[in-house]
């Protein structure tokens, strides 16, 4: 597979936040977790607090080892029904709460989707004959072949489902077009988009009747904002904590305990979950909180030593000791040698405790 890593139009890919949701939907469609993560070509762990990116090699690979690993056909229309979509969906709609007409949604569907699974997308129209032909078209090339027609199939069915419920008096949507080939069987997309599918096409696109994107929309529809963020940030949530809690748990830590002392019960209720669950994932994972605290006081104190002129006491203080010795003897613990010592050995010469 050809390099896919460099920057293109100020994006280095997918947000890495996705991927995880992408591996427990694909568990529920009965792929083994730990099969496909076995076979991704990285290493799956992301602190999802960061702004990080998966690269579009590593996006492909994750889609197409899912692609071969699924039971079902066309998982890309599978995956138009998870929540992730719903809420994509609901966040078009909500970016801009005037919206009166189909058409009028184009503009934040394209910012928003833009920002999260297919870059740079354009949704334009042009007229054949008696219909409306709505094209989706995004930088095909950051993706592998069957990636593309993935998120065609994934975007293109939710696109017809909100048509419809968008304006129900109206839902003339007179055929599908996909560039993806034709499948052995392709019952399930008569079943989804309930209208003629064209394989293999020059684009992907939707045949409309005339003035469908026009036609306005009977109210700010309630169906759609019912569809609650919470559904996936409950997603997300879960998805981020089976699968990373440590490395999560870890970020957070770095960027409170210098500012506050930070108890179990509050940590939990960060990752909202109960104290006694926390510690169960966490040894799931090989760990405790009591080590993952120490591990990131250890680390902060090192920085602060090697980094600032602050003295000893002042970064028990900081760090929540209630005397420099207990710092002392935790710091000597771990390190076989006092604060003062290590400083004196790693320090650059103008660090110098008084």
């Amino acid at each position: 597979m050809r390099d896919q890593n460099k920057k293109k139009s100020g994006h280095a890919g997918v947000p890495k936040i996705f991927a995880p949701y992408f591996v427990v939907a694909a568990a529920r469609l009965g792929i083994p977790t730990k099969t496909l993560i076995e076979q991704l070509p990285f290493s799956f762990s992301w602190n999802p607090e960061e702004s990080e990116w998966l690269s579009y090699s590593e996006f492909n690979a994750l889609i197409e080892n899912l692609l071969a690993l699924s039971p079902v056909t066309s998982p890309g229309l599978s995956f138009s029904r998870f929540p992730i979509m719903l809420w994509l969906e609901e966040t078009i709609i909500e970016a801009q709460p005037s919206l009166r007409r189909p058409r009028e949604i184009f503009r934040p569907a394209e910012i928003v989707l833009s920002q999260t699974l297919a870059p740079l997308l354009r949704f334009q129209t042009y007229t054949e004959g008696d219909t409306e032909v709505l094209t989706l078209n995004w930088q095909q090339e950051l993706f592998s072949a069957p990636v593309n027609h993935f998120i065609a199939e994934m975007l293109m069915s939710r696109a017809v489902d909100l048509l419809r419920t968008l304006n129900p008096r109206f839902p003339e949507v007179h055929g599908v077009k996909l560039r993806s080939p034709t499948p052995e069987d392709d019952a399930i997309h008569k079943r989804i988009f309930q209208c003629p599918v064209e394989f293999s096409a020059s684009e992907n696109a939707i045949i409309l009747g005339s003035q469908v994107l026009d036609f306005p929309i009977p109210s700010y529809h309630k169906i759609l904002r019912s569809q609650s963020r919470n559904i996936l940030k409950a997603v997300l949530h879960n998805t981020l904590t089976s699968y990373n809690l440590a490395a999560s748990l870890r970020g957070w830590l770095e960027k409170r305990l210098v500012n506050e002392e930070i108890t179990i019960k509050q940590a939990a209720a960060h990752f909202r979950t109960s104290g006694r669950t926390l510690q169960r994932r966490l040894r799931e994972q090989g760990v405790t909180f009591q080590q993952l605290k120490d591990s990131v006081t250890l680390a902060l104190t090192k920085r602060l030593l090697l980094s600032t002129n602050d003295s000893v006491e002042s970064i028990a203080v900081q760090l929540h000791f209630a005397e420099r010795a207990v710092f002392t003897r935790f710091f000597k613990k771990h390190e076989g040698v006092t604060p003062t010592e290590f400083r004196r050995s790693n320090a650059p010469g103008d660090i110098f405790e008084a």
